[in-house]
């Protein structure tokens, strides 16, 4: 069964954007009364049928509740530094999404080269691996951040961690610093690292200085892995 989202939800109406319209009445093209699924991205699943305003404009009209979740099982957040290429943060939100992450967080530091991104395309990408992976919570795209707000962010409830290259500070494994249940916020920096100073004061407002391998991974790459351990050491 084909499945929307929206965030304009009434008691019995799902109002669906012009890219959720277009794709339910002009790419699928299905009709009046067709049996769909609809979320929230906010841990709600419902069952509906499709009502078309226009050839362009159409909502669901809400039947069945099928699923409520109230917390969020999935524990990852990422923050991670702008690469060079859009694409390969484009990548990463799509696969990230479908291994469960919570948050992403566009990371400026004192060695990114970047500094634009396009918040609405990663949003769009982020609601396509939620519905192809079956997810019911949209991970919450940020808008960027430099380090040192990184550094402020209020996560009393997470596990904080930096991972780097760099031999000193002494860093510990992801598989040894995180313990399933925790939520976690992994900061990956960009394609020349973290610098020192960035490492140490991270280390001060008490993030683990971790490694991810031993092999010297791109930004992405590393950031997917991460967020893939936490999925599956919580099976979520």
């Amino acid at each position: 069964m084909k499945r929307f989202y929206s965030e304009d939800i009434s008691v019995d109406a799902a109002m669906l954007s012009e890219d959720e319209s277009h794709h339910c009445l002009q790419v699928l093209r299905l009709e009046n009364g067709t049996a769909v699924e609809i979320t929230d991205g906010a841990g709600h699943l419902w069952l509906g049928t499709v009502h078309a305003f226009s050839k362009k404009k159409a909502a669901i009209h809400l039947t069945t509740l099928l699923e409520h979740q109230e917390k969020n099982p999935a524990k990852c957040a990422l923050a991670v530094a702008l690469t060079k290429n859009h694409d390969r943060l484009e990548w990463l939100i799509e696969k990230a999404t479908e291994s469960g992450l919570t948050d992403f967080y566009p990371l400026l530091t004192k060695r990114t080269e970047r500094v634009k991104i396009r918040i609405d395309r990663l949003e769009k990408i982020a609601v396509s691996a939620m519905k192809q992976s079956l997810r019911l919570w949209k991970p919450v795209i940020h808008e960027p951040i430099t380090f040192d707000q990184l550094l402020k962010l209020p996560l009393p409830e997470a596990r904080k961690c930096l991972a780097h290259c760099e031999s000193i500070p002494e860093r510990t494994a992801l598989t040894q610093t995180y313990q399933k249940g925790q939520n976690c916020m992994i900061a990956i920096g960009p394609e020349g690292d973290f610098t020192p100073e960035e490492i140490q004061a991270a280390i001060q407002e008490d993030f683990n200085s971790i490694s991810l391998g031993e092999a010297r991974l791109r930004v992405e790459t590393a950031a997917l892995a991460a967020c893939n351990w936490i999925y599956l050491s919580n099976g979520s």
